[in-house]
């Protein structure tokens, strides 16, 4: 079994994570106050780290997740959503989501797994149809 293994970067502890790494038992409150164990003892665990409340790429994504929750549930896998947004925020963007969803303001999960923020991603022009879409159809 493999475990965390922390690396230095840029100043700061961030861990990487290898493919097959077991990490530790996490319990969390999801943005409803439901407990989350991650591991999940019954399911695998599908966990996303997304931007923030609101972020238009990420709700089209989440949309196209959540209207095929019942397949995800079927086949054994849990859909965690992780926001770098407060609880608070999350209700009012995505709080009627069907999966459990975890504002983490302080980014507390992201340096765990090893997520780091990126300029790239959002100047990537291959995001750039997704932020349009996602903008038409949510707004700013």
């Amino acid at each position: 079994m493999q475990t965390m293994e922390a690396k230095q970067s840029g100043g700061r502890k961030a861990r990487r994570l290898k493919v097959g790494t077991v990490v530790e038992p996490m319990g969390l409150l999801g943005i409803q106050s439901e407990p989350i164990q991650i591991p999940d003892p019954d399911r695998i665990v599908h966990l996303q780290f997304r931007r923030f409340a609101g972020c238009p790429i990420c709700k089209l994504h989440l949309r196209s997740i959540a209207v095929r929750h019942e397949e995800l549930v079927a086949a054994g896998i849990r859909e965690i959503a992780v926001f770098h947004s407060a609880s608070e925020a999350m209700h009012k963007h995505d709080g009627a989501l069907p999966f459990a969803v975890i504002g983490d303001p302080e980014r507390r999960l992201y340096m765990a797994f090893g997520v780091e923020r990126s300029a790239r991603s959002i100047l990537d022009p291959r995001a750039w149809g997704a932020i349009i879409h996602g903008l038409s159809v949510f707004g700013p």
